[in-house]
């Protein structure tokens, strides 16, 4: 697997997938959500957003952890893996060498889930490439750091013909990523192209 670290606007990149860090009813939300639905909107139109939505709405939802795929209706990039990451209920910041808590560990085990689950649909469905935001890292609060460790660790065990793009959305996650544990087959790209 080719890990590449990228600052740069997901919704731009020549993938065959992306990630949007749904929620679990897979409605259109807020941040990075809101965007990608709002894009089709604007890319498609209002039939080819209410495709995306209706798609979504098939799946009946998803499950914290878990992954489900769609089409993009006219974006770059000819797929959408929707992303159900966890809502962090733990301390913040989280403080250095300290032993998790029970809800820290299982919100840990449910960001590792999501980033196999979305690996697997990768793999299942014969995909090349696919960009990865930092899931859950925005409005549902998962610690950037330790999500960036998750994100790479992941990444690494898994062992695909799949080109993974690890993109952020802010200069601190993307040193965060490029600073992560076991990064060292980790190429650097950088682009502030929006």
């Amino acid at each position: 697997m080719k890990v590449i670290i990228s600052r740069e606007s997901i919704l731009k990149m020549r993938v065959d997938a992306i990630v949007n860090p749904a929620n679990s009813q897979l409605r259109e939300g807020g941040g990075l959500c809101g965007a990608i639905f709002d894009k089709v909107r604007r890319v498609g139109g209002v039939d080819a957003h209410k495709k995306l939505t209706d798609a979504c709405d098939a799946f009946g939802g998803c499950p914290t952890g878990e992954a489900v795929m769609t089409p993009s209706f006219g974006l770059w990039a000819p797929k959408i893996i929707h992303a159900v990451g966890p809502i962090w209920h733990g301390r913040s910041p989280l403080p250095v060498g300290v032993k998790l808590t029970a809800d820290e560990a299982t919100g840990l085990k449910a960001l590792e889930s999501v980033y196999c689950s979305i690996l697997h649909l990768c793999e299942e469905s014969g995909l090349n490439s696919v960009a990865i935001p930092g899931v859950s890292t925005g409005i549902f609060g998962f610690p950037k750091e330790l999500a960036a460790a998750v994100a790479v660790a992941v990444c690494r065990s898994h062992d695909m013909n799949l080109e993974v793009h690890l993109v952020a959305a802010s200069d601190d996650y993307f040193d965060l990523l490029s600073a992560a544990p076991s990064v060292t087959a980790v190429q650097w790209v950088a682009s502030t192209g929006e």
